[in-house]
């Protein structure tokens, strides 16, 4: 057996552009850009008054950008560092925000990720989907009187050299 298809092989995953081989969260993110990184993506995002931590260590606000319109709705975007390297992004949004809406962007997810692997539903509603290593999770909880919260999430493995190969 020639080894010049393995040698091609190499050669063409060297020849990638690292956001390629990197795990894609949100449009213009991928796990492990730094905070520069993320900030000169996003020049608006600015660091939180609050910072939030995500449980279990996965990570820690660092940058928030407060509005990003999406399919007509306007979400806080906010952007978690685990040691200091992107590990997850959530779009958050708290308004009058039907059922329908939920649908709606249930369908536009499917569009891009297929079907989802995994549905909760209770007095909230959450479906994940999972495009490599990355899970996406899309969830809507009502908040009472009309209100409710629909949530966005994209969360990826840091990639260590290895995981490269």
């Amino acid at each position: 057996m020639s080894r010049l298809p393995v040698l091609l092989v190499i050669t063409l995953l060297g020849t990638l552009p690292a956001a390629v081989r990197a795990q894609s969260l949100w449009p213009g993110t991928v796990a492990g850009m730094t905070v520069d990184q993320v900030q000169r993506e996003f020049p608006a995002a600015h660091v939180p008054e609050a910072p939030t931590e995500l449980p279990n260590d996965r990570g820690v606000e660092l940058l928030e950008l407060d509005e990003a319109v999406v399919a007509g709705h306007t979400f806080t975007v906010r952007f978690f560092f685990k040691e200091r390297l992107l590990s997850h992004v959530a779009l958050g949004e708290t308004g009058e925000i039907p059922a329908k809406e939920f649908e709606k962007f249930r369908i536009l997810l499917r569009g891009k990720y297929g079907l989802e692997y995994s549905t909760l539903s209770s007095e909230y509603i959450q479906v994940t989907w999972q495009a490599v290593k990355t899970v996406i999770r899309l969830s809507w909880a009502p908040q009472g009187h009309g209100v409710a919260t629909l949530i966005i999430s994209y969360e990826a493995p840091i990639l260590k050299e290895t995981d490269r190969l």
